[in-house]
């Protein structure tokens, strides 16, 4: 039952193989392989893969070949296997009496110890990063730069001929002989030849293929009929016959691999895996016309496939699961008509679709331009539409409609029809130059609206609608007539139209993507800007684009459409310029230039993009290494890098985004492999790279010279503001000094200044009181003459105790002045009367003020205001407190007032003068800061009054 069941698969596999080989991409010597006979498929730790021929080896990163000969040093040019280490190394194998491998795209070769002895290594095997040379006789492992022989296997009786075993802890030979009974027999032996068991070898001594250790505990020989598996742990021997693993009697070419974690076995029909019992698993079976004979699985589970004749087929595992139909044909067209699916090939004609085996069977040969098919439901008809006929099925009756383009008939269908549109009960088709309306019965046109550059045609909402060239516009009383949108003007080509829902449209443009309109309004969908979309499929909550960069599936959100998964080559689609689309069921429909292709919708993405190396790094042309990655700074440097990715996406498109820390802060995105910075200054640099989810960063440092030393640029930081603040105090020194002298000079001139004011009140009073002495004494008032006199004198000796002090208190200023009013009281014969008010907050001995300040002011009022009126006055003198520093005086008399005592004296009063001289010199000593008004007491009446304020504060 097993066998009848791989027979089966096997059948239906090859069939697939031959029907949809379209899936495989071919590389040959034209895409940059030395020959198109290729051995051997391997791939390395880092994900290149390398290619071994009879012309030389190919190393591929999906981009390019990069080809190894004899040239770039291999001993021979036909070389037919090879071995890839954890260490990065490509191990080659060929019959030569010198092999090696390659690291870093360097060929390293080593001699046979035994000179002119010709290594074939045929049985070879490869543990760890360790490579031993199997041949038929021999043997060998490096040891010192040199093969050495480790092992002489001869065929015969026991004790004849032993087989080394590699870094196993139990087992170190294996002996083949026969035994007594003629029995081929295998035997354990340890690191002393001691013999640990014994088991039969029968089917072994048949396995004339390969052999070989895979791993420290696993032996194996593969045969074309069957495989058997040692475990060198268990001394197990165990023995399979591809026959119940995969169906088939005979494998040629059969050999066993070790690829990552896993074992992979591979022939000229087949390539899977071995699972822990040993039996293939998840077999791809090759399909019979490539005459592939080896397969590989790669990191990503691609399959590459080697022939002898054809080169390298790649397949990548998503197309896999991805039916491929019409090899390079050119799908048209897909429609759906009443729940079945007919397709429109270019040549070919219309066919239609059988979901059970998911193929398409020929319906109506066609070899012209096929446009699609329509279905009338009013008229229950169905219209194939070609460039030179229309097939019509009406009722379960078939017909077809030659055009005649030699006609002159007007009447007569000259030309092809894009579509069919049944509308208020009249047939309507589409063609480039306009519409037709057509007799239901004969197709003969009606009438004919000209409109050139029409793409589509449809019913909706009672409007028949035309996807032109010039954007929407519809047919309307017998003429075709502009659509036009409120919230913009719409000049697009369309190239079709779409029912979206019972109130809106979908149109796809020719270059400008799809918009959704409501007739009213039309706004365009985000992910779309600028494709051309061909067609669409429209479900409840999803939008299908056919675009000219592959599918776009567009999902409902919020009453918005947003792109929810995008569809290309990569996904598996024959080609990005898609041409029409549908879902059926689960599977996306696409049709392309290069075929039609059935894919599951729920596939996963799988990204072919394996890494990204960072090489050939120089440093003023010095190699940058992990161990070498600092350098000394020189003028005009150089950083030059190389990067190559290792991408088997189909595209082969590769997109970086780089920057190299600190002097560029944004990426840069290119498509470049290659890196140039010249001059950089001394730093610590990271070049990031990165492309999708792969990330790469190479660090390395520039170091200055002493000059450019950070302790340096201190010292020279240092010692420069050193000089420029020892010069700056130095200035700021001479230009204080010069400021003190003069600061000196000027208070000493105001203290002589002020002395001098001083010196010129002074005689003016002891004058005005001299003179009312005489008065007196002239009018022989000898009472009032010594009264005053004895007033006087007190008065005189009060001024020459304060007149040598530059400031007095406030009590001291008072009294002077109390007393210089009862003398002028005296003088004026009571003609007025005072009083001076203090606030009580003033203290009025801590409260100072310029020596003799007030009294001038009281003389004015005395003499100049009070003395010019004709009734008796009043003279007040109030002080207030106004802070612990600062007080106010206010010296207030209802004299004539200040503008009638100046229109007497026709001049100001000159102890005002000395008055306005005396406080600017005060101000400028830095120790007060006066301020004086005046004021009119009684604007309104003729003796006005005057009041005088000092508001003094001491600093």
């Amino acid at each position: 039952m097993k066998n009848k069941t791989h027979h089966i698969l096997v059948v239906s596999l090859l069939i697939w193989g031959v029907s949809f080989s379209q899936q495989f991409t071919n590389y040959t010597t034209k895409d940059g392989l030395p020959s198109n006979h290729v051995y051997t498929i391997l791939q390395d730790v880092n994900g290149f893969m390398w290619f071994l021929t009879d012309k030389g080896i190919a190393k591929y990163n999906g981009a390019v070949f990069k080809t190894f000969t004899t040239k770039e040093g291999l001993p021979n040019n036909d070389v037919w296997d090879g071995f890839t280490t954890p260490d990065g190394k490509f191990w080659y194998l060929s019959k030569s009496i010198s092999l090696g491998y390659i690291i870093k795209d360097s060929v390293i070769s080593f001699s046979n110890a035994n000179k002119n002895e010709i290594m074939n290594p045929i049985y070879s095997s490869q543990i760890g990063n360790n490579v031993y040379l199997g041949g038929p006789n021999k043997i060998y492992k490096l040891d010192n730069k040199q093969w050495k022989s480790v092992s002489v296997l001869k065929n015969g009786r026991k004790g004849e001929g032993l087989i080394p075993v590699f870094n196993n802890p139990k087992v170190a030979y294996l002996n083949f002989y026969y035994d007594a009974l003629n029995r081929f027999t295998l035997s354990f032996l340890d690191a002393n030849k001691k013999t640990l068991k014994q088991v039969s070898a029968e089917g072994i001594s048949n396995q004339k293929s390969v052999r070989g250790q895979v791993t420290d505990s696993l032996y194996y020989w593969v045969s074309e009929s069957e495989y058997s598996i040692l475990d060198l742990n268990t001394l197990e021997l165990k023995r399979y016959f591809f026959k119940d693993e995969v169906g088939f009697e005979t494998v040629k070419y059969a050999r066993l691999n070790k690829v990552g974690d896993q074992i992979q076995i591979s022939g000229n029909k087949f390539v899977g895996y071995l699972d822990k019992n040993f039996h293939i698993v998840d077999p791809f079976y090759i399909p019979e016309e490539l005459n592939a004979h080896f397969g590989l699985i790669d990191s990503k589970k691609t399959i590459w496939l080697s022939t002898f004749n054809k080169g390298v087929f790649k397949l990548p595992h998503i197309k896999r699961h991805i039916v491929y139909q019409f090899e390079n044909d050119k799908i048209l067209n897909l429609n759906y008509i009443e729940n079945d699916l007919y397709l429109s090939v270019f040549n070919k004609g219309f066919y239609k679709y059988k979901p059970k085996n998911k193929t398409f069977n020929l319906i109506k040969p066609a070899d012209d331009y096929v446009f699609g098919v329509c279905h009338i439901k009013e008229r229950n008809t169905t219209y194939f539409l070609s460039q030179n006929s229309i097939f019509i099925e009406e009722n379960g009756t078939s017909n077809q409609i030659y055009f005649d383009k030699e006609s002159v008939n007007p009447k007569l269908l000259s030309g092809h029809l894009n579509d069919l549109e049944y509308f208020n009960s009249e047939l309507y088709a589409s063609y480039y130059f306009g519409v037709y309306k057509l007799d239901q019965h004969t197709l003969e046109i009606k009438e004919d609206y000209s409109q050139k550059g029409c793409n589509d045609l449809l019913g909706f909402n009672s409007r028949l609608l035309l996807a032109t060239n010039d954007g929407l516009k519809e047919l309307r009383n017998d003429s075709i007539q502009k659509i036009h949108f409120k919230n913009t003007v719409f000049n697009r080509a369309i190239l079709s139209i779409k029912p979206l829902s019972d109130t809106k449209l979908l149109i796809n443009t020719d270059g400008y993507g799809s918009y959704i309109t409501d007739l009213d309004t039309i706004k365009p969908i985000k992910a779309s800007e600028f494709l051309i979309v061909q067609d669409a499929y429209v479900q409840e909550e999803s939008i299908w684009l056919a675009t000219n960069t592959g599918v776009l599936h567009l999902g409902k959100f919020n009453d918005t459409y947003e792109l929810v998964k995008s569809y290309s080559i990569n996904d598996g689609l024959p080609n990005n310029n898609v041409n029409s689309i549908v879902i059926k069921g689960k599977d996306l429909i696409v049709g392309t230039n290069s075929g039609l292709a059935i894919i599951p919708i729920n596939q996963d993405h799988e990204d072919l993009f394996i890494d990204i190396i960072i090489e050939d790094v120089t440093f003023n042309d010095e190699r940058i290494t992990d161990s070498l990655n600092t350098f000394r700074y020189t003028a005009n440097n150089r950083l030059n890098l190389k990067v190559t990715p290792i991408n088997f996406s189909e595209d082969n498109k590769t997109f970086f985004s780089y920057r190299l820390d600190p002097i560029q802060k944004d990426c840069i995105v290119t498509s470049s492999t290659t890196f140039n910075f010249n001059n950089l200054k001394p730093d610590d640099y990271v070049f990031s790279i990165e492309s999708g989810t792969i990330k790469k960063q190479l660090s390395f440092t520039v170091t200055p010279l002493w000059w450019q030393t950070l302790w340096a640029k201190i010292s020279l930081l240092a010692l420069v503001l050193f000089g420029l603040v020892y010069s700056v105090w130095s200035v700021s020194k001479r230009i204080q000094k010069k400021k003190n002298n003069a600061l000196i000079l000027e208070k000493k001139n105001i203290e002589i200044q002020l002395r001098a004011l001083r010196s010129q009140m002074n005689p003016h009073f002891v004058f005005n009181s001299l003179a009312a002495i005489q008065y007196y004494i002239n009018t022989n008032d000898i009472a009032a003459s010594e009264t005053y006199l004895v007033k006087f004198s007190k008065l005189i000796r009060q001024f020459f105790e304060w007149s040598k002090e530059t400031q007095i208190n406030l009590k001291e200023e008072l009294k002077l002045i109390e007393n210089y009013l009862d003398i002028e009281k005296l003088r004026f014969k009571d003609k007025f009367i005072y009083h001076i008010t203090v606030d009580k907050k003033l203290n009025l001995r801590k409260a100072m003020l310029p020596t003799m300040l007030l009294q001038p002011i009281v003389e004015n009022a005395i003499n100049h205001g009070i003395f010019n009126k004709i009734d008796n006055g009043k003279v007040f003198i109030n002080v207030f407190y106004e802070s612990e520093k600062r007080f106010k005086v206010e010296i207030i008399d209802d004299g004539v007032g200040f503008a009638n005592t100046q229109k007497q004296s026709g001049r100001k009063v000159k102890s005002s003068n000395v008055l306005e001289d005396r406080l600017r010199y005060l101000n400028k000593t830095g120790i007060w800061d006066i301020s004086y008004t005046e004021d009119e007491l009684h604007p309104d009446l003729k003796d006005k009054g005057s009041k005088s304020t000092f508001v003094i504060t001491q600093l």
